[in-house]
């Protein structure tokens, strides 16, 4: 921790050393800053009440900041990199006090003919691909709130390659070889990622799979957790309406779900983790309204598949929203959306007994 206010200073100093240099083709620096002022109301297990109130980043979409370039290389080749970095626009801190290019830190060369071949710490295939899909991306009540292999999470040690189009059709594989640790043999716990895409007019469609083998090392007797997922979005103009599901097999694939029972790598329950499996279905619409200006609405059922230690069968769980954005200019919005989760926790997902889940948030968002 001591080193931190130094790498962020080194960041802030690449910053102005790329805003110095601008007009030199292949770099940009970039970024957005989002805070919104949010009211929770939380019935969680057993009954207990909880509400808070004050601000959040990232309401709309995460408050980042990165560095992206490229360089020619020859007979149609580049270089290209990128290091991106999550903040807390409420606070000035980074969401991982650990990794300062929390989101992306990868080094890779693409061809328009070959594709491109990335290595570094990077978002799944699946999670590229699927991010066409999402409607409404509010924090925690997003498609990746139940669609957790959708969600917005990472991958260190990772090699993936991203295929160019070919009719419409794309593909990605990835692979790390490690996403915990040292990747040392006998205590790697790597990751795979394949997803396919297919784009004709105002149609896009989207299949993917995911796994995570767990050493046990990791997490004693471990199962290893996995994810298939289908979507497709259609914009008929008038308004683009998205459909997603998903299974989700022995915890949450990206390990990043809650940790209801202590087992401390964000699988989620210890039922789900251990032999579980949890289905999520997802529609969402966006209507334009006048220049500029969209309403979203997204709705998400869940169906959990195991019994609790009791021999209780956990109930469906839902989450709906209902969000307005206006724009203020081509990169200025504001936004305001209410949100409910009936038997779904925004932390811990599926648990025992949870109750109801309230949420409205207003806020703006600027992408520079």
């Amino acid at each position: 921790m001591k080193g931190l206010p130094l790498m962020i200073a080194l960041a802030v100093q690449a910053g102005v050393a790329a805003l110095s240099f601008a007009q030199e083709p292949g770099v940009t620096l970039y970024g957005t800053v989002d805070a919104a002022v949010v009211s929770t109301h939380t019935q969680g297990a057993n009954m207990a009440n909880r509400s808070s109130h004050g601000l959040t980043s990232g309401g709309f979409s995460d408050s980042l900041f990165g560095l992206q370039g490229n360089a020619s290389l020859a007979q149609g080749w580049r270089a290209e990199f990128m290091l991106e970095s999550r903040i807390d626009a409420a606070t000035g801190q980074l969401d991982d006090q650990a990794a300062l290019f929390n989101n992306s830190a990868w080094l890779g060369v693409a061809n328009e003919r070959f594709g491109s071949l990335r290595l570094g710490r990077q978002q799944p295939v699946s999670q590229q691909f699927f991010s066409q899909l999402e409607v409404a991306p509010w924090k925690d009540m997003g498609m990746g709130a139940t669609l957790k292999a959708s969600d917005n999470y990472a991958l260190n040690n990772d090699l993936t390659y991203l295929s160019p189009s070919l009719g419409g059709l794309s593909a990605g594989v990835g692979y790390s070889f490690d996403v915990l640790g040292s990747q040392v043999l006998g205590r790697r716990s790597p990751h795979g990622s394949l997803a396919l895409r297919y784009e004709y007019g105002p149609w896009v469609v989207v299949v993917s799979w995911d796994k995570t083998w767990l050493s046990d090392t990791a997490l004693a007797d471990a199962r290893d957790p996995s994810a298939w997922q289908w979507g497709l979005a259609y914009d008929m103009g008038i308004a683009r309406v998205s459909l997603a599901w998903s299974r989700q097999r022995n915890g949450y694939v990206g390990l990043n779900g809650g940790d209801p029972d202590a087992l401390g790598m964000g699988l989620g329950a210890r039922e789900f983790a251990f032999g579980g499996h949890l289905d999520a279905y997802l529609v969402g619409m966006a209507m334009p309204v006048g220049s500029g200006d969209e309403m979203l609405l997204q709705w998400s059922y869940v169906r959990p598949n195991w019994h609790w230690s009791n021999g209780k069968a956990p109930r469906p769980g839902q989450l709906a929203t209902l969000g307005y954005v206006h724009a203020l200019s081509p990169r200025v919005r504001l936004y305001a959306m209410g949100g409910f989760a009936r038997r779904y926790s925004l932390d811990d997902q599926v648990i025992r007994d949870q109750g109801n889940t309230a949420r409205y948030m207003m806020g703006m968002n600027y992408r520079f």
